[in-house]
This record gives C-alpha cells, structure tokens and sequence, in this order.
C-alpha cells in the first residue's frame, strides 16, 4: 500500500492558551481574527455557528513507550454513549507511513492524510480507527495487537503492560468554527481544540489547538484522488503563514496535542 493516496491535508497550529480563560469568549475573539486574515486572502466564510463538543480523550502506551518510539499512538476518546479507538502511525516519510499495516479486527475506517505544522513542516500520518459501545480490555501490547495485528511485525513485545501516558486523561473541548472557500468546489473546516482536567468549562486549558482541513476532491466522488485545488493549496498556505505571524497568540513550545502528551515525561 506504499502508493496509498493522500485523502486530506491538516493545518495544525498550537495556540497561547492565556487567551482563552473563557472558552468561548476567547475562541469568538479568535473567530473574529481569523474570518478578517480569510478575507483578506479572497476567502468567503460560509454561514455557520460555534458549536461545542466535548470528550474525554487519552493515550496508552507501555512505560517505555514502545508505541512512541515506533513511531504509532495509540488513542482513546470516550464520548457520551461510546469509545473511539484508534492506532496512528505519523512519519515525515509519505511512503513509509503509507506501508504500515493498520489492519483491525473489529473493523474499523483507515485514513491517509497530511499534517503540516509551523513552520511549514509536513508528516504523513495514516490511521484506523473504531467505534465500540463498550471499551475492550487494554492490559498489555497483547490486547493492542489482538485488535490492530499488523503491530506484530515491529518487534514489540505483547507481555509488555499498558498504562495511560502520563496518567493525563484529558477533557477535550471542540469549538467547530465554520466552513469557509477559496474557490467553488473546495471547502475548508476550521476548529478549535482545547484540552482541560475536568469539565468546568472556567480556567486557562493545558492546551489549545487551531486546526483547518480540506479533503481530496476525490474522497467525495468529485474528481480524482488526491485532487486538491492549486488555489486552495496556494491560499490555504498563505493563510496559514498570516496565522503563524499574530503575536500574542501562537504558542510554539509543542507541536502537537499528541506530542503536548508524550513531552510531559
């Protein structure tokens, strides 16, 4: 599967979480500022309204970290009536990433996309992930390679115990912005990520993440795989740049929420 193609592209930028005390204050300000920088680009903003979503989400791996440092994670989110588990492996080598053997047991949707983080830095990172109604036993690498076998070729050994990363189970809050365009067939989600320890909804975050992404005009039977528009790409990066150079907001110390989790250690 090393010639997989590319199904979407991930903008990911971490955010100086100082200014949002208030979530939803902090993350309308936010709005506000990035509708005026997508504009100014020729984007047009499609109606929409900030909606929240929240979940418990976080990491398992053995003390060592075995998963990490093969590069995969290995994640839960636990949402109201179910959990999502999912196996990700994320390398800046396209081919590499695209080689792995993600096969589930239990089923499971794979999904092969492009996360570019500042300054311009690109990695390829290809999952599966899946929804169960009751969360499966997650003792040791055995259970994780009892649902996701491929992990058999990596040399891992399955007695090895799983534990949470850091013991961080994180209350995740997603503010879905709105949906904007810079050209007719392309549209682009933006979102706002925030990681807290419980759900009061009041107080500075861990963490805050701003996201926007685009699929393939293939994925959605429009054109072909791995068609993503010269205009979308060429605003979208220019874009991101503008985001990148708002002092006071941006937040470089991370990179990522999963690498917010592992650098905690």
């Amino acid at each position: 599967m090393s010639n997989m193609p590319v199904t979407s592209r991930e903008y990911k930028i971490m955010l100086n979480v100082d200014r949002f005390q208030d979530l939803k204050k902090g993350s309308e300000i936010f709005a506000a500022l990035l509708k005026f920088l997508i504009e100014k680009e020729g984007g047009e903003i499609k109606a929409g309204r900030l909606e929240s979503e929240n979940r418990w989400t976080w990491y398992m791996d053995t003390p060592e970290l075995a998963l990490h440092r093969r590069g995969f994670s290995f994640r839960i989110r636990q949402e109201s009536d179910s959990y999502q588990i999912m196996l990700k492996y994320r390398a800046a080598d396209r081919y590499l990433s695209a080689d792995q053997d993600l096969t589930c047991t239990l089923g499971g949707k794979q999904k092969f996309e492009e996360d570019l983080t500042p300054s311009f830095a690109s990695k390829f990172s290809k999952s599966c992930s899946v929804r169960v109604e009751k969360l499966p036993a997650l003792d040791s690498l055995r259970d994780v390679m009892n649902i996701f076998p491929g992990l058999g070729q990596h040399g891992l050994d399955d007695r090895d115990q799983l534990r949470t990363v850091n013991g961080l189970k994180a209350y995740e809050t997603i503010f879905k912005l709105f949906k904007f365009r810079f050209e007719q067939k392309q549209s682009v989600k933006a979102a706002l990520s925030f990681w807290s320890l419980r759900d009061t909804g009041v107080g500075w975050p861990l963490v805050a993440e701003f996201s926007f992404d685009f699929d393939a005009l293939g994925v959605n039977g429009d054109g072909d795989l791995e068609d993503f528009p010269s205009t979308t790409v060429a605003s979208s990066n220019r874009l991101f740049r503008a985001v990148q150079g708002q002092a006071g907001w941006i937040d470089l110390s991370t990179t990522t929420k999963t690498g917010f989790a592992i650098e905690l250690l």
